[in-house]
C-alpha cells in the first residue's frame, strides 16, 4: 500500500499523500491506531504515544473500529409511532426497532408502525398480521360466523344441533351461531302426563274409600239410634 503511495507522489506533482493501514486513521499527518468498537478517541496519537481510547457511555455506541472523538447516540423507538425496541442498544451496537404487539411496519426500514386491521362482525381473519404485513379479512362463508371485532379470530363453524343431541331452533347467519334447544323425549312426555293421572286416580280412590267408610259408620250410628228409640217405645 505504501509503495503505491510513493508512485502517486510522482504522478501528482509531489503532492503530500500519506497512506495509513486498514486499522489506522490519519490525524495531523500521523497514522494513528483506530479505537475498537464501543470506544472512541480520547487522545489522538503522537510520534511518541499511541491513540488513547475511552468506552462509550450509556445511551451511546460505535459499532466499528474508528477514529471518532464522539460516540453516536442510540436510536429511540417511539411508542407513539407504533414502535418498540426489539434489540436494546449497548456500547457496541445500536438499537433495533420493530412494531409494537398488534402493529406492523409500514416500510422495510420500520420507521413507523400501524395497528393491525380489525375484522368486523360477519368477517373473520383469513391471514393474521405479521411484523411487515397487515391482517387480511374475509366475509364468513356459508356455515360459519363471527360475532365480534377481532384481528386474530377466524370465522367459526355453526353449531350442528344433531351432533350434540339437540333440536335446531334457528339457523346461523354470518354474525350469529345456530340456536339449539333440548329435545323433549317420549319418556318425559309419558312421565309428565301419566304420572299426574295415576296420582290423581290414586288420590280419588283413597278419598272414595274414606267417604264410603264414613258413610257406613254414619249409617251404623243411625241404625243404633233407631233401635234405641224403638226399645224406648216398647
Amino acid at each position: 500500500m505504501k509503495q503505491t503511495c510513493l508512485i502517486l507522489l510522482l504522478v501528482l506533482n509531489l503532492q503530500i499523500i500519506v497512506c495509513c493501514g486498514p486499522a489506522e486513521y490519519l490525524n495531523d499527518g500521523e497514522c494513528c491506531s483506530m479505537c475498537s468498537p464501543g470506544t472512541r478517541v480520547f487522545k489522538h496519537c503522537t510520534r511518541d504515544f499511541g491513540t488513547t481510547c475511552k468506552r462509550c457511555p450509556d445511551g451511546e455506541y460505535i459499532e466499528h473500529p474508528n477514529g471518532l472523538e464522539n460516540c453516536l447516540k442510540c436510536k429511540v423507538c417511539d411508542q407513539e409511532l407504533g414502535l418498540q425496541a426489539t434489540r436494546a442498544c449497548i456500547y457496541t451496537r445500536n438499537t433495533i426497532c420493530g412494531p409494537r404487539e398488534g402493529y406492523h411496519c409500514i416500510d422495510r426500514s420500520c420507521q413507523m408502525g400501524r395497528k393491525h386491521k380489525v375484522c368486523p362482525p360477519g368477517e373473520g381473519v383469513k391471514e393474521k398480521g405479521t411484523q411487515f404485513e397487515d391482517t387480511v379479512c374475509e366475509v364468513c362463508p356459508e356455515g360459519t360466523y363471527s360475532n365480534n371485532n377481532s384481528s386474530s379470530q377466524a370465522c367459526e363453524k355453526w353449531t350442528v344441533c344433531k351432533e350434540i343431541n339437540k333440536k335446531q331452533v334457528t339457523i346461523g347467519t354470518a354474525t350469529t351461531d345456530t340456536v339449539c334447544e333440548e329435545k323433549i323425549s317420549t319418556g318425559i312426555i309419558i312421565t309428565a302426563v301419566i304420572v299426574p293421572v295415576l296420582l290423581l286416580t290414586k288420590a280419588g280412590a283413597v278419598a272414595l274409600y274414606f267417604y264410603m267408610k264414613m258413610r257406613q259408620q254414619s249409617e251404623s250410628i243411625d241404625n243404633h239410634q233407631r233401635e234405641a228409640q224403638m226399645i224406648k217405645r216398647m
